[in-house]
């Protein structure tokens, strides 16, 4: 037995990977299968994409520039001196190219231009099986009167009836009022008048679309795009997509019109403003500067100033000049004083210096004659003596003239003395104004400052009153438009190619994207790869799909697929079996209806004819079906074998089959009220051990051990498990039952049959085997026509 298993291992190892399909693989052969889906999905999405570019409006790029000029003469930035201009430079702030960006953006701007040319109001030509969007070539002009600012999306279909009347009403509603070319139709919201133009054709139906103004707003912007060539240029570039070149062109020139209007209307604004503003500053400056000059004028009148920095440097100079005197005079009467000292004393008569005194010539002289008589006294002395009368006389002249010049001295000291606080006196005086002048000149010069302030003030006013009343008589717009609206020669949408590539690619896409969600949410086992993925236990065989469903007894058909599946099964047997003893095979499911019985059944008829004596035992005594669907008795079985005493009881069990001479069966019985309990009787066991001795294979059908544990029972008396799993029908999770029951060893020698696989001649996927091309038949049921070509576009998921 081990022998036979590795080599069984060997066997679906190499089957494995001959025939197991990588991920790819196993998406192509899948969407090879539903390629119905795919075509389909292409007819369907090419076709959407033909019908969308024949029919989708067409829609022309309009472009245009305008250039931004620096104006560096304008009235504003005059009073400024371009001063914003160099902190914005400074500070790499936006320039007005950026502003004007955004003017041109603006929805005052948009709504401006819709008002103008109604853009909200559309005429379309319903008289063909294209509903079209009519612009100067429509057979009459609307012209739209509104009662209110609120407005709502309305429609009408409007029938042309004569060639002076029409018939209009909304679209949604049966009543049309009749109504004249020329003549106001009124409404809630405004009154609707139709003027035929040069296009006018007596009959036909039209339609009118009024829109309300802030929707045509944000479609008109969403349309119209406006950037800068470059971050350091001022061009700026427009671009309108319409789906109408020359109307397009119109709505774009129409728009730069009322930007140029609306830039040239604010500058002119800005002037006016700027004159009054220029104006009335000059009625306060002129007030304020008469103001200062008066308070300076008064200043300089209540201080007797004419002209400050010559009087205070007068000031300074008399200054000077009374201090010198106020020294002159502080020496000569220190020196009268010390003369008056010197000539004080009688006693001592000395000569007295004249050279001192140099401000009072008559006293000079007389201190000279003074002197001359002590000169002449001396010389006397040398030859007279002291008591000769000569000397006498002389000393008593010398006595009155010092007598006499103390008087002269003490009256000079006087005059000198009033002299000097006659110089304090006015010395103080001047110290006083040259102390008071900064006091002056600081006050002064506040007030003159303030004069020259208003002053300049005034006279640049009066400068820019002038320049501003020039330019509001030359006002130029500081845009310019550098290239007139001009539609590129081709539409740019819809975009043919790419629209078909993105129809193919989502013709491609929906379906593979079906499928993968299908197989992605698909809980069921589909393929050889869910099984190779879920469970390590080998494969042996794979049965295709009876499609004769009321036929369980398939394989006396020779020229059928399961025929020939069957004899693999059969041919697998002698790998997994050893030879010389009886082999005990058990077939058991996850759940009911996955074809165990089916199976079992046609296996042991193969075996049988293949000159073994096989036996089928039918152990599912809660569902015994297989047996009673062939007509085979099922009064006396398994069941009634358990609890009968009979000695011979076992031959009366054993029943021989009507279409195979080496195939017999066993019955289940009635149906026992305690089947485990039945199956966990040691008759069981006697049984098989009985079978063994009589019959090659026993082949035992058994309850699903999904549901209940019947088989895990019978399981010790079997050689080799083979566990029934079916396409499409059992579940991925339960293959854990398959792990477990290896992992744990309650299953020995357990194997994998895959039951119900449908035939398709691609094998890609790891089923299906192309025997319709290699002489075997693939029954199908008779259906009609219709059905058959359903069956056979039919796809086979693997």
């Amino acid at each position: 037995m081990n022998n036979g298993d590795i080599l069984a291992d060997k066997l679906d190892f190499t089957y494995k990977k001959e025939e197991g399909p990588g991920e790819v693989r196993n998406l192509v052969a899948i969407c090879r299968n539903y390629w119905y889906l795919f075509v389909l999905s292409l007819i369907a999405c090419l076709g959407g994409a033909f019908f969308y570019v024949q029919y989708a409006p067409n829609q022309w790029n309009i472009l245009s520039k305008v250039i931004v000029e620096e104006d560096n003469n304008s009235p504003a930035k005059s009073l400024t001196n371009g001063l914003n201009a160099d902190m914005a430079s400074i500070f790499d702030m936006k320039n007005s190219a950026d502003n004007e960006v955004k003017i041109l953006q603006s929805r005052g701007l948009l709504k401006t231009v819709i008002a103008d040319m109604q853009l909200n109001v559309h005429v379309y030509d319903d008289n063909g099986l294209r509903q079209h969007e009519l612009f100067d070539e429509a057979p009459f002009t609307v012209t739209m009167d509104y009662k209110s600012d609120s407005l709502k999306l309305d429609g009408y279909k409007i029938i042309v009836t004569d060639a002076s009347h029409y018939q209009i009403g909304k679209l949604k509603s049966d009543n049309l009022e009749n109504a004249t070319f020329g003549q106001p139709v009124s409404f809630d919201h405004y009154t609707v008048t139709l003027n035929k133009t040069k296009y006018f054709q007596p009959q036909g139906d039209y339609k009118l679309v009024v829109k309300t103004i802030k929707q045509t707003e944000k479609e008109l912007s969403s349309a119209f795009a406006v950037g800068l060539d470059d971050k350091q240029a001022t061009v700026i570039n427009l671009q309108l997509s319409y789906n109408n070149p020359k109307r397009g062109e119109q709505v774009l020139e129409k728009l730069m019109e009322v930007y140029l209007r609306n830039n040239r209307a604010n500058k002119i604004r800005i002037a006016d403003s700027t004159m009054k503003f220029i104006n009335t500053r000059l009625a306060v400056v002129g007030t304020e500067l008469n103001n200062a000059e008066k308070t300076l004028e008064q200043y300089k009148v209540k201080n007797k100033i004419s002209d400050i920095n010559a009087q205070a440097k007068a000031l300074i100079t008399g200054a000077d000049e009374y201090q010198g005197k106020l020294n002159d005079n502080e020496v000569q009467l220190a020196i009268a004083n010390d003369l008056y000292k010197y000539v004080n004393d009688g006693n001592n008569p000395q000569v007295v210096p004249s050279s001192l005194i140099t401000k009072d010539m008559a006293f000079g002289t007389a201190i000279n004659g003074y002197n001359e008589m002590l000169l002449r006294r001396e010389q006397l002395k040398l030859t007279l003596t002291e008591s000769s009368n000569i000397i006498k006389n002389l000393d008593q002249q010398i006595e009155l003239a010092r007598l006499a010049l103390m008087s002269s001295l003490k009256n000079y000291r006087q005059s000198l003395q009033v002299s000097l606080s006659a110089f304090k006196r006015q010395n103080a005086t001047i110290e006083d104004k040259i102390s008071s002048a900064p006091v002056k000149e600081r006050i002064y010069l506040d007030y003159a400052r303030q004069q020259s302030l208003k002053q300049d003030l005034y006279l640049f006013l009066l400068q820019k009153r002038e320049e501003t009343a020039i330019s509001q008589t030359a006002t130029l717009a500081s845009c310019r438009v550098l290239d007139e609206a001009e539609s590129i020669d081709e539409p740019f949408a819809p975009k043919k190619s790419l629209i078909y590539m993105i129809a193919l690619f989502a013709g491609v896409f929906i379906p593979a994207a079906g499928l993968s969600a299908k197989e992605i949410f698909n809980i069921r086992i589909n393929t050889k790869s869910d099984i190779e993925k879920h469970t390590n236990v080998p494969l042996l065989g794979e049965i295709s799909r009876n499609v004769n469903r009321k036929k369980l007894l398939v394989y006396n058909d020779n020229r059928s697929i399961i025929s020939e599946e069957i004899r693999a099964l059969r041919t697998s047997l002698k790998y997994v079996t050893e030879k010389g003893k009886c082999n005990v095979i058990l077939f058991t499911s996850s759940m009911s209806g996955e074809g165990k019985s089916f199976i079992s059944l046609n296996l042991g008829n193969s075996i049988a004819l293949s000159g073994k004596r096989v036996v089928l035992l039918e152990l599912d005594l809660r569902k015994p079906r297989l047996l009673e669907n062939i007509g085979v008795d099922n009064n006396y079985g398994f069941t009634n074998y358990v609890i009968s005493s009979e000695k011979n009881a076992i031959d009366k069990l054993i029943k021989p089959s009507t279409f195979n001479d080496n195939f017999s069966f066993i019955s289940s019985g009635p149906i026992p009220p305690n089947p485990a309990e039945l199956l966990m009787s040691d008759k069981l066991k006697t049984l098989i051990d009985d079978l063994k001795t009589r019959f090659d294979y026993v082949i035992i059908d058994t309850a699903p051990v999904g549901m209940v544990s019947d088989a895990l029972i019978i399981e010790e008396f079997a050689d080799i498990t083979f566990y029934v799993v079916r396409q499409n029908y059992t579940l991925k999770s339960q293959l854990g039952i398959v792990n477990d029951l290896h992992k744990t060893k309650k299953a020995k020698h357990l194997y994998l049959i895959v039951n119900d696989i449908e035939i398709k001649k691609n094998s890609i996927t790891g089923y299906g085997h192309g025997y319709g091309n290699y002489g075997y038949q693939i029954p199908e049921p008779t259906s009609n026509k219709f059905s058959a070509l359903i069956k056979r576009l039919k796809p086979v998921t693997r």
